[in-house]
C-alpha cells in the first residue's frame, strides 16, 4: 500500500487541515487578550499549544496527498472569508451590547466564531 492509498493519508484532507490551521489562528489571535489581561498562566499554555499545533500542521502537510494539498488554497480562502464574517458579527454584537468588551476580546471571539462557521459550512456542504 503506497502513501497515497493509506487510510491515514486519506483521512488528511484539505478541510481538516484548514480547520487545524484555523484553530492555530484562533489561538494566535487570542494571545493579545491574555497578554493585556496579564494572565501569564493562560498565555504560557496558549504559546505552548501554538507550537504544538504548528508542528502538527507541518507534519500533516508533509503526509497529505498531493490532490488534497491542491485543494488547500480554496479551503484557506473559505476559512479567511468565514473569519472576516465572524469578526464582523462579533464586532456588531459587542457594539450593540451595553457592556462592550475590549478589542482583544472581540478579536479572539470573532476568530472563534469564524472558525465555527468554517467548520459548519464545510460539513453542511459535504452532507448535501
Amino acid at each position: 500500500m503506497s502513501r497515497e492509498e493509506s487510510p491515514a493519508t486519506k483521512a488528511l484532507n484539505a478541510t481538516r487541515w484548514s480547520t487545524l490551521f484555523g484553530l492555530w489562528l484562533v489561538m494566535l489571535l487570542s494571545l493579545p487578550r491574555y497578554w493585556l489581561a496579564g494572565d501569564t498562566t493562560r498565555l504560557t499554555l496558549l504559546a505552548g499549544l501554538l507550537v504544538a499545533v504548528a508542528v502538527a500542521l507541518f507534519g500533516f502537510w508533509r503526509v497529505m496527498a498531493q490532490a488534497q494539498r491542491q485543494r488547500c488554497p480554496a479551503a484557506l480562502r473559505h476559512l479567511l472569508v468565514c473569519l472576516v464574517i465572524g469578526e464582523g458579527l462579533m464586532l456588531a454584537w459587542h457594539v450593540t451590547d451595553a457592556a462592550a468588551s475590549h478589542w482583544a476580546v472581540v478579536l479572539s471571539q470573532g476568530a472563534a466564531l469564524g472558525l465555527l462557521l468554517h467548520v459548519v459550512v464545510r460539513l453542511w456542504r459535504r452532507r448535501r
